[in-house]
């Protein structure tokens, strides 16, 4: 059995991501997983982490889809060369609480963000995720058959995980 992680191929022109053909990769291997999270990172410009725009060409029974357990706090204006805070999705909730922002949801990426001011009076944005951007994200693995979800960064944590999975999947151990 042949596996490979490739991440989330976000454009052509992105030099390290050329040489990724997920439809020659496809081809080849029994299961690809598709790190389809760190769209927006910590280094680059504020936006979604994990948007879901993008299907790769590859048979949908081989597909492992990748999602974050986490987000990032970005200052902006974005400078380049500054580096996002990676956050947890429960702290991005309670920091909008605690600064009274509202959450606000993309509806073209399918994902939770909000902008506060900080003590220093400086601008952030954070992109996470939630519930209902986790749920539409596990609901693609279903429309469109994928063989299965992985999620990354467990240390960060997502507390209504389980019962999501619950609601979408039949959980077995192997």
């Amino acid at each position: 059995m042949l596996t490979i992680a490739v991440p989330a191929k976000t454009s052509d022109n992105i030099p390290w991501l050329r040489g990724y053909d997920y439809g020659g990769i496809g081809a080849v291997v029994n299961y690809m997983f598709i790190m389809a999270y760190d769209w927006h990172h910590a280094g680059s410009e504020p936006g979604p982490v994990a948007p879901i725009t993008e299907i790769a060409q590859v048979p949908s029974r081989k597909i492992i889809i990748g999602v974050p357990l986490y987000g990032y706090d970005w200052i902006i204006p974005y400078q380049p060369g500054t580096v996002a805070s990676a956050i947890s999705n429960q702290n991005a909730i309670e920091r909008a609480m605690r600064y009274q922002a509202p959450i606000q949801y993309s509806a073209e990426y399918q994902s939770p963000f909000f902008r506060y001011s900080d003590q220093q009076g400086r601008t952030h944005e954070v992109w996470f995720e939630d519930v209902r951007s986790m749920s539409r994200k596990m609901q693609i693995v279903r429309e469109y058959r994928l063989q299965a979800i992985g999620a990354w960064q467990l240390t960060l944590g997502f507390t209504p995980g389980p019962w999501l999975l619950r609601k979408f999947f039949t959980i077995r151990k192997v």
